[in-house]
């Protein structure tokens, strides 16, 4: 028992027994400090031997090592000298820090207590020896994980730095891209204020020289204003000139009119209103003169209106004078007439008088005898003069001829209106383009060319509007203006033949088509044209006119087909070359094909060549004309003729070639056998080959599709 005590406590006076522990120890501050100051003070160890009052002291030696889990270790020595005894022997421990003053203890120790504590020295050197090993296996262990870890950081350390390497020159490329996109924008921006320093510098220029220009332009617009006035102002001059005279002349032609009471009531107001359009013209002069007003076009246009109505006006009043006189001169000629035909009549009843009082005196034989004859030479007169009225024309024929006439002087009423108002003379102006334009461009271009002059006639003639010089106008915009339009169309058609195609006759066959065309719309301007060549060409009835009584030889020349130039009638050369147009554009609407081809009724087709041919040989022939038309007309539709009416118009060709050129040539003056002969060399050729070639520059039906 005494030796565990002595055990214990030796324990708990060793180095480890005299340490502290505060499981606090952590939690403050003081604490802290104080208790590294014991764990890293070395203890101190004394000896007191009590022999010979001699005190030995002996401190051993300290070893330190420094670990996260070692104490400082105090080690008391082991006696030195056997020999002494232990009851003379004591120790003194003393333990203690450079901070702490412990007081000394005085212990004695025995000698089991000895061997116990050199049992304890020698398992605490073990243990030291065996944590020395486990401390520097430990220490190994953490040398090479010390080295892994040194080696993993290292890589570590390489890859970070690879990657910050990296992420730099990402981020040096990123800055280069945007210092290189910053420069280029800057080096654009430069380029664009030095592009738009430029645009300005030019716009600068180009406004300066604008405005140079501008200024140069006011100018010349200016002096051409002036211009334009004093042109304006010398053309109003010369228009009052001629009001001024026409002024004169119709107030000089009124007055001086021998027979007034012919004279329309209303023209006395037609003079006072010249005096007054006079008047307003002169005004406008003045105020233009004055500067009160521009002399614009626009007043230059005013006045021409005023000059137009004054030309109306004009017209108006000569044309009355005009046609008063002739009445009244009429009515004088009659008057003389009637006085001579009444002293003739007085002349006559003597002569019968006296011829009855002679004839009294002859025997009654002889009277009777003479009365006999007188009555059959007066009935052979008449019977001669009534077969040579009857065949100027056909009946059927004369009867269509006064029919068409007829409605043409219809159609003429109901764009009088039109024609009377002188204020529509723009619109009538107009028409006339929108007709004329379209039928002068037709040509054998093409069939779609042909369509679209076909269209614009029909479009023109429907009332619907059509551009005309820039502008868009319809026939319909006036009551009268389609009849007008229908009447120009029909009048330019034949004019065309008298003009164009007797120049050309190939250019027929195209205005044919379109003239075809427009007939298979509109029937009525068929009747129209129709009316227009028998008005142009007479013989296209066929009619030959005869002379009136009391007709003048112009007059008969006129209604023949004849032009006056001048006063003088035209050569009969130039009168058969127009006739021959007109004739060859009649065969030509004829055989041309409508729009639609063959299967479409055509407004004037082939039957009417064979009675047109059939009625001229049942005329008398006339000197050229006649031979002329025929060999045109047969050399135009001879072709369909012979196609369509084989047997029958190769009789018609036997019977005119045999018979009628007999005719021909028993009326025709010597040395003018011209047509004659070309038209029976022609004859002769087609009984000889037994056919008839087609006319040169034929549109055939599938033209029209092209």
């Amino acid at each position: 028992m005494d030796v565990g005590i002595s055990t214990l406590e030796a324990l708990h006076h060793s180095s480890k027994g005299r340490l502290k522990y505060d499981r606090k120890w952590s939690e403050t501050a003081k604490n802290l400090k104080t208790m590294l100051d014991e764990c890293t003070s070395p203890p101190a160890l004394s000896l007191k031997l009590n022999t010979e009052n001699t005190m030995v002291n002996r401190v051993p030696e300290v070893g330190s090592e420094t670990h996260n889990s070692r104490s400082d270790i105090e080690e008391d020595p082991r006696p030195r000298s056997r020999e002494r005894s232990n009851d003379d022997i004591s120790y003194t421990v003393s333990s203690g820090s450079t901070h702490d003053n412990t007081p000394e203890l005085d212990i004695i120790i025995s000698p089991k207590g000895c061997q116990i504590e050199m049992a304890i020295k020698e398992y605490e050197s073990l243990w030291e020896k065996k944590a020395k090993s486990a401390s520097r296996k430990r220490h190994e262990e953490q040398d090479r994980m010390l080295l892994m870890l040194h080696r993993e950081a290292q890589m570590k350390l390489n890859e970070l730095n690879l990657r910050k390497d990296r992420e730099a020159e990402t981020s040096l490329s990123k800055v280069q891209k945007v210092s290189h996109a910053r420069s280029q924008e800057v080096l654009e921006r430069q380029q664009r204020l030095k592009e738009h320093h430029n645009r300005h510098a030019k716009m600068l220029d180009n406004k300066m020289r604008e405005g140079e220009a501008i200024r140069l332009q006011l100018e010349e617009e200016e002096r051409k204003k002036q211009e334009e006035i004093e042109a304006n102002l010398d053309a109003m001059f010369k228009t009052l000139s001629e009001l001024k005279k026409m002024n004169d002349t119709a107030s000089q032609s009124y007055s001086s009119c021998q027979f007034k009471q012919y004279i329309p009531e209303n023209t006395p107001r037609c003079l006072e209103l010249m005096s007054q359009i006079v008047t307003n013209v002169n005004n406008i002069i003045a105020q233009c003169q004055n500067k009160q007003i521009e002399a614009t076009t626009g007043r230059v246009k005013n006045v021409q209106e005023y000059c137009t109505q004054a030309t109306n006006v004009f017209e108006f009043v000569t044309g009355s004078v005009d046609k008063a006189n002739k009445k009244g001169k009429e009515e004088l000629d009659k008057k003389k007439q009637q006085e001579e035909q009444k002293q003739q009549e007085e002349l006559r009843q003597k002569q019968l008088q006296q011829q009855q009082a002679a004839a009294a005196r002859l025997q009654a034989e002889q009277a009777s005898t003479s009365s006999a004859n007188a009555q059959a030479s007066a009935v052979a007169a008449a019977a001669t003069a009534a077969p040579e009225e009857m065949l100027c024309a056909p009946p059927q024929a004369y009867e269509a001829y006064i029919r068409l006439r007829e409605k043409v002087k219809d159609v003429e009423k109901l764009y009088q209106p039109l024609m009377g108002d002188p204020r529509l003379k723009k619109f009538r102006f107009d028409m006339q383009k929108a007709v004329n334009i379209p039928v002068n461009a037709i040509s054998p271009t093409s069939g779609a060319h042909l369509r679209d002059k076909l269209e614009r006639l029909c479009a023109l003639l429907s009332g619907n509007a059509v551009d005309i010089s820039s502008k868009r106008l319809s026939a319909g915009e006036h009551p009268s203006g389609i009849p007008y339009c229908k009447d120009l169309l029909a009048k330019k058609v034949v004019k065309q033949g008298e003009e164009q195609v007797s120049s050309n006759y190939e250019s027929a066959f195209a205005i044919a088509m379109v003239a075809v065309g427009v007939c298979c719309q509109f029937p009525d301007v068929r009747d129209l044209m129709l009316a227009q060549f028998h008005l142009k060409c007479p013989y296209i009835v066929p009619y030959y006119i005869p002379k009136e009584q009391g007709q003048s030889t112009e007059e008969y020349h006129k209604a023949l087909g004849y032009q006056y130039v001048d006063g003088a009638v035209e050569q009969r050369d130039k009168f058969l070359k127009r006739m021959s147009g007109i004739i060859r554009l009649y065969a030509a609407v004829i055989i041309s094909a409508p729009p639609r081809g063959v299967g479409q009724q055509h407004p004037h087709g082939l039957e009417h060549a064979w009675i047109w041919l059939t009625n001229v040989l049942n005329l008398e022939p006339r000197p050229d004309i006649t031979a002329t038309l025929l060999y045109d007309f047969l050399q135009v539709t001879g072709n369909e003729l012979l196609r369509n009416y084989r047997k029958q118009f190769e009789k018609l060709l036997h019977i005119l070639c045999t018979d009628y050129i007999a005719k021909i040539h028993r009326v025709t003056p010597s040395g003018s056998g011209g047509p004659v002969v070309r038209l029976e060399t022609f004859l002769e050729t087609c009984l000889k080959k037994k056919s008839i070639p087609p006319p040169a520059g034929l549109l055939q039906a599938n033209f029209w599709f092209t």
